[in-house]
């Protein structure tokens, strides 16, 4: 059964929307959700609505903690912060009574999910290096791993101690290795490609795969700026 796997939607329905429609025309029905609907862009509720109603396994991410956790709010920039702030104001209140369910951490079978990392999930922190993989390898404890929240499509093996980015394309997994995957960002990529991204995991053929794919990241942009939101999160679409 192969799952889309979607992280860091952040309001933006344009990418949502496209994303949508390659998944319909691919048949894929079963849905992953890594936290972060919500914030930067200008439909949160429409993204955060369609993630809580479509993911079959979904986690919180730090600017859906932000909403209910000043903490978190106080931890962002200048503009995130004026963005979540924004986005409080307008968001649905039984959307925002949902996202208090949602956990941090999520375990099932042989999958893990968390925004950040598996092993400090309410820290919301980047998993970028090694050394912070295998901390979360240590807790994790199942075959395949998933985090967000860098907006960068990567990988990491435990076994072999490899990492690396992850570019559009199907990604062969080995048998009895362990792995922690990131499908990028739908709604806001971070690595130069200003196409949206995710993945789709195969857990019977052992692939990941990541597709990359244009949308209308124009009106992305005009809405995030007609909403009054900082010129930065329009432009980093761009």
């Amino acid at each position: 059964m192969k799952v889309a796997v979607f992280a860091d939607i952040h309001g933006n329905l344009e990418a949502l929307t496209a994303a949508l429609e390659y998944t319909k025309r691919h048949a894929l029905s079963h849905f992953m959700v890594l936290g972060d609907s919500v914030g930067y862009g200008a439909n949160p509720n429409e993204c955060l609505e369609w993630s809580l109603n479509n993911a079959e396994r979904h986690v919180l991410g730090n600017h859906e903690a932000a909403l209910i956790h000043e903490r978190v709010r106080w931890s962002f920039t200048d503009w995130a912060r004026e963005a979540i702030e924004w986005t409080a104001e307008r968001l649905r209140p039984r959307l925002l009574r949902e996202i208090r369910s949602l956990p941090y951490l999520q375990k099932e079978g042989q999958i893990t999910l968390a925004h950040g990392t598996l092993h400090d999930p309410e820290r919301f922190e980047y998993l970028m290096d090694p050394a912070e993989a295998h901390r979360s390898f240590l807790a994790g404890q199942t075959a395949f791993g998933f985090v967000g929240h860098s907006h960068v499509p990567c990988f990491f093996e435990e076994k072999e101690g490899t990492f690396g980015h992850l570019k559009p394309g199907v990604f062969k997994l080995k048998k009895g290795e362990r792995y922690l995957l990131n499908p990028g960002s739908v709604g806001q990529p971070r690595d130069r490609d200003e196409r949206l991204s995710f993945g789709i995991f195969d857990p019977e053929e052992l692939t990941f795969e990541i597709v990359r794919l244009p949308y209308d990241n124009k009106t992305a942009a005009r809405k995030i700026l007609g909403e009054g939101l900082p010129q930065f999160l329009a432009d980093r679409l761009l």
